[in-house]
Formats: C-alpha cells, sequence, structure tokens
C-alpha cells in the first residue's frame, strides 16, 4: 500500500486541536497529552491499545474459522488504519460507493469489493478503467439493468481503445497481491484485467438484493455471458434482517443465511462460475459474522470457495449497539473486542439540579443507533472518576448533550464528562483528525480520514 501523502495544516476550524497547533501539520500533536488543558472541547479520542486488541483479535479469528476479510472501510475511510488492517491480513478492502474506492485505490488499496450494484456512468468508466489497470475489482449485481450497465461501459472502452466495437483488448493486467506483510500468498493478475461480478441476494423487508432464486440463477447466467466482466460468486448482507430487541433475534438472520449459502450452491452447480480462480461468497457484518461463518461455511468449503466477511465496525468497536450484539461479547473462546472511541466534552450549564448541559453533540459523535453512553467524570483537580450508573444521555442537539444527573451529584461547569459512542461509522466521519491515544493520554499517532 503506498504511504498516504502529507496532510494539509490543521486549520483554525479543526475540531479538538490545541489553538497554538494552527497551521502545524497534524503529527505536530503526537507527544500532546489530551488531558493537559490544552486541547479544545469537544473531543473525540481513540484508543491506541483497544485498536490494538481490536486487530490482532479479528485476525486471529478469521485464521482460526478459515475466512477471509475485506473490511468495510466506510467505517473510518482513515488510510492509517486500512493500512493496518491490510497488515494483519486482510484480503482486500470494501467500499460502498465508487468515490469511496477511488479514494481506497488512491491510497494504493489493490484489492476492493464494492458492496453495491454500480449505476452512474461515470462511476462505471472509472471502475472498468481501474480494473483494466490491474485493480482487483469486484461489485455487485442485482438486476439484468445493472449487468447490462456495465456491459455497456466495456463496449464503451473497447471502442475507445481500438475503434472496433467488436474488438476485446485487455487493460494492462498490473498483478493483484495483498498486502505485504499480511503473512498470505500473493495472488497474481485475481481479476485478469475485468470487473469480478458478484450476484447480490437480498430478502423481503431487506435492502438491496434479488428476492427470487430463480432470478440469482437468470442474474448469474446473464453475468457470466456479458463480455467484459466475470463472474465471481454470490454477495449478501445478513444485518439487515438482525432484530436485536426480538425474542429471538437471530432467527431471520439465519434464515436468509441459508438461503443465501443455497443461492451460491445453485450457481456453483450451473458451472457459470469463472473456474480459473476461487468463487466467493461474501457476507458478514460485525454483528452476526459468526453465524455467517457456521451456516454459509460449509457451503464455500464444498465448492473450493472463499468465505470474505466484510466486518467494518469491529476496529473501532463501542459501547452501544455491537457491544450488545458482538459475536465475541460472550464467546468463552475469544476475548470480546474493546471500544476504542470516547468522546469527551465538558460541562457548560447546570440550569437545573437534574440536568447538565455539556458540550458535545450531532455534529460530534453518532446517534442514529443509540445515544452516548457516560463512561468517567473529571472534575477540578482531580482525575477522571467512572460516572454515576444513573448519569444518562437524555437527548441530543446539534451542540449540546442533555445529561441527566441526581441533584445531590458534585458535577458543576467546568467539569469534563467522557462518553462512549454507539455506531462508530456515524463519529468517524464528523472528524477530519482524532488523536490515537496510549493509556494516560499521550498521543502516539493521528488518524485522519477521507469522507
Amino acid at each position: 500500500m503506498n504511504p498516504a501523502a502529507p496532510d494539509a495544516p490543521m486549520t483554525a476550524g479543526t475540531k479538538g486541536i490545541p489553538a497554538d497547533l494552527v497551521g502545524r501539520r497534524p503529527e505536530a500533536l503526537i507527544g500532546r497529552n489530551v488531558h493537559d488543558g490544552t486541547f479544545s472541547s469537544p473531543l473525540v479520542i481513540a484508543k491506541a491499545s483497544a485498536i490494538a486488541h481490536n486487530l490482532e483479535t479479528m485476525r486471529r479469528y478469521c485464521a482460526a474459522r478459515g475466512v477471509e476479510i475485506a473490511p468495510h472501510a466506510k467505517t473510518t475511510m482513515a488510510p492509517s488504519l486500512v493500512e493496518r488492517q491490510l497488515s494483519h491480513g486482510a484480503w482486500g478492502v470494501t467500499a460502498a460507493t465508487a468515490v469511496q474506492a477511488r479514494a481506497l485505490a488512491a491510497m494504493g488499496v489493490t484489492r476492493i469489493m464494492l458492496a453495491n450494484q454500480l449505476v452512474h456512468p461515470a462511476a462505471i468508466d472509472w471502475a472498468g478503467r481501474a480494473a483494466a489497470e490491474g485493480l482487483d475489482l469486484y461489485v455487485f449485481v442485482d438486476s439484468q439493468e445493472g449487468v447490462v450497465r456495465l456491459a455497456r461501459a466495456a463496449s464503451r472502452r473497447r471502442l475507445d481503445q481500438t475503434g472496433h466495437p467488436g474488438s476485446h483488448t485487455e487493460g494492462s493486467g498490473r498483478p493483484s497481491s495483498r498486502h505485504e506483510g499480511s503473512g498470505h500468498p500473493a495472488e497474481s493478475q485475481e481479476g485478469s484485467g475485468r470487473m469480478s461480478v458478484l450476484v447480490e441476494v437480498g430478502g423481503e423487508g431487506g435492502r438491496t438484493g434479488v428476492r427470487q432464486d430463480d432470478q440469482v440463477l437468470a442474474l448469474a447466467e446473464q453475468a457470466a455471458a456479458t463480455d467484459g466482466v466475470r463472474l465471481a460468486g454470490v454477495a449478501g448482507y445478513e444485518g439487515v434482517f438482525l432484530d436485536p430487541e426480538g425474542p429471538d433475534a437471530r432467527a431471520r438472520v439465519r434464515a436468509y443465511l441459508s438461503r443465501l449459502a443455497r443461492a451460491f450452491e445453485q450457481v456453483m452447480d450451473t458451472g457459470s462460475i469463472d473456474e480459473e480462480h476461487p468463487p466467493v461468497l461474501t457476507a458478514g457484518g460485525s454483528a452476526c459474522f459468526d453465524d455467517v461463518i457456521d451456516i454459509c461455511g460449509p457451503a464455500t468449503a464444498a465448492h473450493g470457495g472463499r468465505l470474505v466477511l466484510r466486518s467494518g465496525c469491529y476496529l473501532a468497536h463501542d459501547n452501544g449497539l455491537y457491544e450488545q450484539v458482538s459475536p465475541l461479547r460472550s464467546d468463552p473462546q475469544w476475548p470480546p473486542f474493546a471500544a476504542a472511541l470516547e468522546a469527551v466534552g465538558q460541562v457548560i450549564s447546570r440550569p437545573e439540579p437534574s440536568l447538565a448541559l455539556v458540550d458535545l453533540g450531532k455534529r460530534d459523535v453518532s446517534f442514529d443507533e443509540g445515544l452516548p453512553v457516560p463512561l468517567w467524570h473529571r472534575g477540578p483537580g482531580g482525575g477522571p472518576r467512572p460516572s454515576p450508573p444513573h448519569w444518562e444521555v437524555t437527548a441530543l442537539m446539534d451542540q449540546h448533550t442533555y445529561l441527566a444527573v441526581d441533584p445531590a451529584d458534585a458535577v458543576t461547569v467546568g467539569d469534563f464528562v467522557s462518553f462512549g459512542i454507539s455506531h462508530p461509522c456515524t463519529t468517524f466521519d464528523k472528524w477530519r483528525h482524532i488523536p490515537e491515544v496510549d493509556d494516560d493520554g499521550t498521543v502516539v499517532s493521528v488518524i485522519s480520514t477521507e469522507f
């Protein structure tokens, strides 16, 4: 992976940084302590020990279960974290949009899974050119129109290259390999200069993906017969069927995964998969990857295939949604993931005995999958101590957190409160630079995002 280009200097509008570092590059934060009184509030920090633990835990877990991972980069879009995921054995990296894929390719990622159907002509043209130049690119399709659009773009590229619509000229075929240091053998030219197509299987009430088995087979045959792409396997996403509050939270997930595994076997039985490369079956967010392995693993192994997880949130984990649903939360064989992100705010008002207002809000932390959770509190002249269990965030506004407290609690204007978050994806995108700190709060690196 190519090193990220040097970041532009931090500006007066860069959140959280000390005023004396305005105009300096982000690495100037390294060595400072986030508790030294110079960092502005609010501030989101990432704990280095938690990130290291999560990376190593997932690496070992995937190796033990015999699966690959292409972590979803939409969680962080941070070159330094993508680099570490690759160095910990990731087979590739997942993107949700063509712009994300383009950014990842610019970072030097050589194998990208685009977990949506490409529709926009400009996006398809970029993807086709990138694949022809050697990017090992996998894209989802869930309609005949999606395949037709890929075929049209391939025809346009041939016409541009040769002046003859019927001529077929492959790209340079730049070898694609796993990241150096991942401990896996290189797999050269896996995509052979063509986009690799994965038929996406959905379900009633779900998100994208074809709903009927006969549609899966028809789409697979169409893709296999389409010049300029290669049929590589089957894809799905189970997380949309998860109901954490339901009596059997994962019943719908398991039913869907059983259908996904059958669809993969049916596509394999048609003989339409490109046999030059191992077929791919991919699913697995950060909540149900154990079910994916248990249900889809046997089908993949029976056909010499590759099961690829796309978990992304495991890297940062959280104190909310994923703390409740992570497969490792209660697995005695594996340590649970650790929450890496903390959002630190300052009490700016205590207008009522049972209410404190903190200068942290929707512009700073996620709130779509649960409100922040108070972790610790620090008053004047003292060290941090755990927040009382009865403290609760009741609401967020753009720049305010409503913190319910007890009238007898010693919390006053100027105190600091740290919060855990729920759903890291929508916290990372609110910060250009996040200090990564050791256990005493000293900045050891800076996580810069590319949203």
